[in-house]
């Protein structure tokens, strides 16, 4: 039986969801499995060993310090007794690899040799949701440490790194902070600090509900606080790289229709629709620049605003087949991108990291090859046919840009 660490890395990235960057996981697991002894029990067992990847050991490390330690405790505790207990389930594709969660924790797990290993811990849906729903619209100080993984250093009142970010729907501080991090390594390149802007979730449906009412003019308070800490950079002389991810695209182009529009949270105030006759026009924030990835915003309603704002614009970059930008922001015409973000809009909501055509920011080519051979659940057999009729279409139809940019 191959009980290697890289298919348990693998099998967190297809089930999982990661607490951490997937290099840190990949760092983490590198160091092998610990023997779990168990700090809150009191009971013992001579049943199964029970061992911790080196992933799932860092979580239970986090867990510890939080009210529901015992339960997590208590959870990994039982399985060294009854680790195929009537509450855990199969997971798909498998007959020994298991899942099992009580109200506060899942535990995902392979039995082996009078083993069980544990490859992942994380929060149960419910618990996680509180936990972010704590978080608050602020900025914090986001750095590498010494293993190069980005870790947040605390809040600061102000931006004062030379690059910074706005994060999108669905992302708790610990996810934004890295997943921003990355975002901007791929922008500008040899990071070790930036300023985040976290936008914290209020789960889906209120995350998208923000989203509809910001691209509506609508201006929600996330956003305004998003205009002020704008606002107070530029004032500050403060020459800034931003880059805006998915919701964070919606925030950063509906706050600076806020500011053009003498902070109106419509887009119509005094007969001036979105600040079209703003006496500061081309430099209210002309030392701000953004890169927007996957971004929710519509890019032709946006263009104007930043140009009447003196923002500069250094990329629009998405997926081919990310819903988001093309049907959510409604930036696109063209029927093979339309088309593909619905057939790949299961990978949005619920695919691994590298096979998201929405999480990371990477090129065609690369996203490809992780949906042929990265970690995750790869393609259904809508998305093959669908995969297979375009390659064939490519080299029958010379290639044409989209209908709008």
């Amino acid at each position: 039986m191959d009980t290697s660490i890289n298919q348990f890395t693998q099998l967190l990235f297809r089930h999982g969801a990661i607490q951490t960057s997937p290099e840190h996981v990949a760092m983490l697991n590198s160091q092998g499995f610990v023997l779990f002894q168990g700090k809150f029990a009191t009971s013992s067992s001579n049943g199964y060993q029970v061992l911790l990847s080196g992933y799932a050991n860092y979580v239970l490390d986090k867990e510890e310090q939080k009210k529901t330690a015992g339960d997590l405790d208590k959870l990994l505790t039982e399985l060294k007794s009854v680790p195929r207990s009537p509450n855990a389930r199969i997971l798909k594709g498998s007959i020994s690899t298991f899942k099992i969660s009580n109200n506060s924790y899942r535990v995902d797990y392979k039995i082996a040799n009078g083993q069980v290993l544990v490859y992942n811990i994380q929060p149960v849906d419910k618990l996680q949701k509180q936990r972010d729903r704590q978080e608050q619209a602020a900025l914090y100080k986001v750095k590498r440490n010494e293993q190069g993984i980005w870790q947040v250093g605390g809040r600061v009142e102000s931006v004062n790194t030379r690059y910074a970010a706005v994060n999108g729907q669905s992302n708790n501080l610990a996810k934004a902070s890295w997943l921003m991090g990355s975002h901007l390594e791929y922008e500008f390149k040899n990071l070790q600090e930036y300023t985040l802007f976290h936008n914290p979730s209020v789960g889906g449906a209120g995350d998208t509900w923000e989203s509809f009412r910001d691209k509506m003019g609508i201006t929600t308070r996330v956003t305004k606080k998003f205009a002020q800490i704008l606002a107070e950079t530029q004032a500050a002389g403060n020459e800034t790289g931003w880059v805006a991810h998915s919701q964070g695209g919606a925030i950063f182009a509906e706050g600076v229709r806020y500011l053009l529009n003498s902070q109106s949270s419509w887009a119509l105030n005094k007969l001036r629709l979105n600040g079209i006759r703003n006496p500061d026009k081309g430099e209210l924030l002309n030392k701000q620049s953004v890169a927007f990835h996957a971004n929710a915003n519509n890019n032709l309603r946006s263009k104007p605003l930043f140009s009447r704002a003196g923002i500069k614009v250094l990329a629009i970059r998405a997926n081919d087949y990310d819903m988001v930008p093309n049907l959510i922001g409604m930036n696109t015409l063209n029927p093979r991108k339309l088309l593909g973000s619905l057939v790949y809009s299961s990978h949005v909501f619920n695919g691994s990291v590298a096979q998201s055509p929405h999480t990371l920011m990477q090129d065609q080519t690369a996203w490809d090859a992780n949906m042929d051979n990265g970690p995750g659940k790869g393609r259904n057999i809508i998305q093959k046919a669908f995969n297979k009729t375009e390659k064939t279409a490519s080299k029958l139809v010379k290639p044409r840009p989209n209908y709008l940019p």
